[in-house]
């Protein structure tokens, strides 16, 4: 039986929408990186934003953090400018969060910041001009 895709992954306009699922592992962070960056290719010329929703993201193995700050490393060579993240009301998961985007590379001109839910994450992306109506 094939377990539910552990993401989901949506472009509109200039962002990119991440939904993390359940217990990631290294398979699972390469499948990821690999459609993350094949899904944002049309947007790298210009400013782009990303919304990581980790509300259901549980927690996972350490191999992915590597995996994972590596796709962060590259969003920041290849024009993020701006990220809102839909976080998990747990501790632990917000710590393995942090892990797994920490890196030395965050431009100064990075706005990152949490939301709510997705509505509030639209409205600040839509007075960005990330998105327009």
């Amino acid at each position: 039986m094939k377990n539910r895709k552990a993401f989901s992954l949506s472009l509109e306009q200039r962002v990119l929408w991440v939904r993390a699922d359940g217990v990631w592992n290294e398979r699972t962070a390469n499948d990821y990186v690999q459609e993350f960056r094949q899904l944002v290719q049309p947007i790298l010329t210009e400013p782009w934003a990303v919304v990581l929703d980790i509300r259901h993201w549980q927690l996972s193995t350490a191999q992915v953090f590597s995996v994972l700050k590596d796709n962060t490393r590259w969003c920041f060579e290849h024009n993020l400018h701006h990220v809102e993240t839909i976080y998990a009301d747990n501790a632990v998961v917000m710590w393995q969060f942090v892990k797994a985007t920490e890196v030395s590379n965050r431009p100064a001109n990075l706005i990152s910041q949490l939301a709510t839910n997705e509505t509030a994450a639209r409205s600040v992306l839509q007075a960005a001009g990330f998105l327009t109506d």
